[in-house]
């Protein structure tokens, strides 16, 4: 069974179809791109899968249970965590608290534990901080674990947004437009990044972005939405040389 299945979804606000008959399906180690023109309905798909919106029609069926209509929250709980086009870091955490506080969905131990500081809290706290230190690690962020994540550079607040999302430990991460703002060098960094993380993680990646050479650099398939349609689904390179696709993005020759 794929990790993840659409089966044809769609969603109305009033009169408006933001997306339609969408059918998509991800397999656990998928790194998947959702592209498509500006109000095309890649964030309407994502805000789905995640439960800001409830789907009206069709089915989305997630490491084979239905999730349709679960709370946000829920979803999280089931393993799907994701990033925002708009950077969403708490104003007044450090780095470390913002990752601790990620964490937080997975403890093992109650409330009275955690007042008294007995039981399973003192294991449970010493696990969740090696594990921080070892994502801080792997992500160059030891030397500022104790900064406001607000005030780092804007590539550094990427980066603790991502690892933000990996520490509720998902099966599926969702990127929305993870490149948005940054300039060559940073994409590039961007770019080995996500691939590191996919192969370190053991995890399904379903990403959004406008940038054709990020998402031709790392996504395996593409799966291009236009006015809430799917118009094309295949590898970079079929996506590249369909015309309809360039007609979508680029507009057609008027004779």
């Amino acid at each position: 069974m794929p990790l993840l299945e659409l089966k044809s979804c769609g969603i109305k606000f009033g009169g408006l179809t933001a997306v339609s008959g969408l059918d998509l399906t991800l397999e656990s180690d998928d790194l998947l791109g959702l592209i498509g023109p500006n109000g095309a309905g890649k964030t309407t798909v994502f805000n789905m899968i995640t439960g800001f919106h409830c789907p009206t029609s069709g089915e989305i069926i997630f490491d084979n249970h239905r999730i349709n209509g679960i709370k946000a929250d829920q979803v999280a709980r089931r393993g799907i965590a994701r990033t925002f086009q708009n950077i969403r870091l708490f104003s007044s955490l450090t780095v470390y608290e913002t990752i601790q506080a990620a964490f937080n969905r997975n403890v093992q131990y109650s409330f009275p534990q955690a007042i008294t500081r007995l039981g399973r809290f003192v294991k449970n706290e010493m696990t969740m901080h090696d594990n921080i230190r070892e994502l801080l690690e792997f992500f160059d962020l030891t030397a500022v674990d104790n900064e406001l994540a607000v005030s780092l550079p804007y590539g550094l607040q990427r980066k603790v947004e991502l690892v933000r999302a990996l520490a509720t430990r998902p099966k599926l991460l969702l990127l929305d437009e993870p490149a948005a703002g940054m300039n060559p060098a940073e994409k590039v960094a961007l770019m080995n990044l996500i691939k590191s993380v996919q192969e370190h993680f053991h995890i399904a990646i379903l990403l959004i972005e406008h940038d054709m050479k990020v998402v031709m650099g790392i996504c395996r398939r593409l799966i291009v939405l236009d006015y809430g349609l799917k118009l094309a689904e295949g590898s970079p390179r079929e996506i590249q040389q369909n015309q309809k696709v360039i007609a979508a993005y680029l507009g057609e020759t008027v004779e």
